[in-house]
């Protein structure tokens, strides 16, 4: 009998989307904000949703594989009904005219009676041993069947429990869709409250003239950047259908063979920090020390590409009058 896949239950499932809060934070009018504290709210939202959206994400694909894995288990119930089957039907085979003592033991003297009517003594007891050995075989066989019919039994409760626990999973992803539908609804009418003050922040739009003394590395990285100049702000977003800001980021690099994490915390503990005086182009750029909710790649003359924030696209803007104050360095 094929060994019983023993599938690990993903209690941790539920722990991956725990969320720190699924309410927004509490912030203050849009009258009473700057526009740099009305971005930065912006932008911590948006990382809070991207990092739960990525957390559902992953548990959607744990689901996906428990669901191939409770096929996998199905299977092998099947096969195992078919070999307790066929066990049941060598019992039956073996066990015609054979009596059995408690169910298991088969008393070889039994038959004495029917060996010894040969009339040849030294034949009945070669037939003796003979019935002895066969006794022995049903014993193993009707053990053999009664841990088949046991392994089926754990079988079937084994995947009665795997589909109790997927739907309890089930059940807790469309709780955290529904939440997370609200935040995006909660931070969008935030994104509309502000317009005024966001307007303010238009930046370019288009291709600009970089340093000429930048290596040939680095200005096709910031030229590839450039390709994607208008693409709307994506929640999750890493393609030119749409991105969010380390989504943006990834994709770049990857572009050019270089692989970076995909979070803005994740790509500034991979980035060297740099002091902001040392910065040139091809840097990262984040809103914060540690644990930054938003990066942007520098390409001189006191510019960054960035995609900005839900409701805004890919775009140029200046760093000094951003909260764009610290720096990471991947290319050497």
């Amino acid at each position: 009998m094929k060994r019983i896949r023993r599938i690990v239950v993903t209690t941790t499932l539920l722990l991956l989307i725990t969320y720190t809060s699924n309410a927004l934070p509490a912030f203050a009018e849009p009258t009473d904000i700057s526009l740099e504290q009305a971005i930065q709210n912006i932008q911590e939202d948006d990382n809070q949703i991207e990092y739960n959206m990525d957390k559902l994400n992953k548990l959607k694909d744990q689901i996906t594989q428990k669901e191939s894995d409770i096929k996998d288990n199905e299977k092998e119930l099947e096969d195992a009904q078919v070999e307790v089957e066929e066990k049941d039907n060598q019992l039956s085979e073996r066990l015609k005219g054979i009596q059995l003592n408690g169910g298991i033991e088969a008393t070889p003297m039994q038959y004495l009676d029917a060996v010894f009517s040969s009339g040849n003594v030294l034949d009945a007891l070669k037939k003796v041993n003979l019935i002895s050995e066969i006794c022995t075989s049903d014993k193993k066989l009707i053990l053999k069947a009664e841990e088949s019919k046991k392994q089926l039994l754990d079988i079937k409760d084994h995947i009665n429990k795997e589909n109790s626990e997927l739907q309890k999973n089930k059940a807790e992803v469309e709780k955290q869709i529904s939440d997370l539908e609200n935040q995006k609804s909660n931070l969008m009418k935030y994104v509309q409250d502000n317009t005024a003050l966001l307007t303010a922040d238009e930046g370019v739009t288009i291709p600009v003239t970089l340093p000429s003394d930048i290596s040939p590395k680095v200005k096709t990285l910031i030229e590839e950047s450039e390709k994607y100049l208008k693409v709307p702000y994506l929640w999750g977003g890493e393609s030119p259908e749409g991105f969010d800001c380390s989504g943006l980021m990834q994709y770049v690099f990857k572009s050019q063979g270089m692989e970076i994490p995909r979070t803005s915390e994740e790509q500034q503990s991979f980035a060297k920090p740099i002091g902001i005086a040392e910065i040139k182009p091809g840097d990262l750029v984040f809103n914060k020390t540690t644990d930054s909710t938003h990066v942007g790649m520098y390409i001189g003359y006191d510019m960054y590409i960035q995609a900005p924030h839900t409701g805004d696209i890919v775009k140029i803007s200046r760093l000094s009058t951003s909260n764009m104050k610290y720096v990471g360095r991947v290319l050497n």
